[in-house]
Order: structure tokens, then sequence, then C-alpha cells
């Protein structure tokens, strides 16, 4: 890859996370029935552009940690139960492809920390 297509393909993954964001807030936003986020991850990893759907699991990391210190809407079981669908995607295509993804396992290992921290407390 050159370093033209290179510096493309970094401008695209960035303006990809920031739809990713821009998408999550629509989906808390409709109080949770809506799932622009997760069809935007699920559309990206059919594509096998699973590393746009990894932007967004670790983007969704950082909401759920700050959902602990703060959640004046409500928004954590909705944050994570959209983590952890996401999740589920990755993995299922990570299963179909045989490719391991150590970011996803360690994303997942750390979601289910957070989701028993929640329950706990």
């Amino acid at each position: 890859m050159s370093a033209v297509e290179n510096e493309l393909a970094t401008v695209r993954r960035a303006m990809l996370a920031d739809k990713g964001r821009l998408l999550y807030g629509k989906f808390c936003g409709t109080g949770g029935r809506g799932i622009c986020a997760e069809s935007f991850a699920v559309f990206h990893i059919g594509r096998g552009e699973a590393v746009v759907a990894e932007d967004l699991v670790a983007y969704l990391y950082d909401v759920v940690s700050e959902l602990q210190v703060l959640d004046p809407h409500h928004r954590m079981s909705v944050t994570q139960g959209l983590l952890a669908r996401i999740l589920r995607h990755l993995s299922e295509a990570k299963d179909s492809d045989g490719m391991p993804n150590r970011t996803l396992q360690q994303t997942g290992q750390d979601l289910r920390l957070f989701v028993k921290r929640s329950s706990d407390g």
C-alpha cells in the first residue's frame, strides 16, 4: 500500500469511527429501540472491515467506563447490550474465517468484568 493509500485508509477509518459514535448517539437517543450503531457494525463486518466495528467496540468500552461513574440517562444497560451484540457479531465473523482477534478477545473479557461490576453495585 502506498503512503497516499495508507493515508486515505487512515482518514476513512477516522471518518467511520466518527460515524459509529454518532450512530451510537442515535441508538441511545431512541430509548434503546433503534439499532443504527449495530447495523453499522454488522455492515462493515460483512464487508471484511471488522476493524471499523472494533473501533466502535473500543469507543463503547470507554462509554461503559464513563457510565459506571455517572449515568443520569440510564444508558448503561442499553450500551452494554449493544456492546455485547457487536462483540457477538465480531466473534461469529472471527469463527467463520478462523482468524484470531486479540483486541476482540480482550475487549470481551473486559466487558464481562464491567457487566459483573455493574450488577454488583
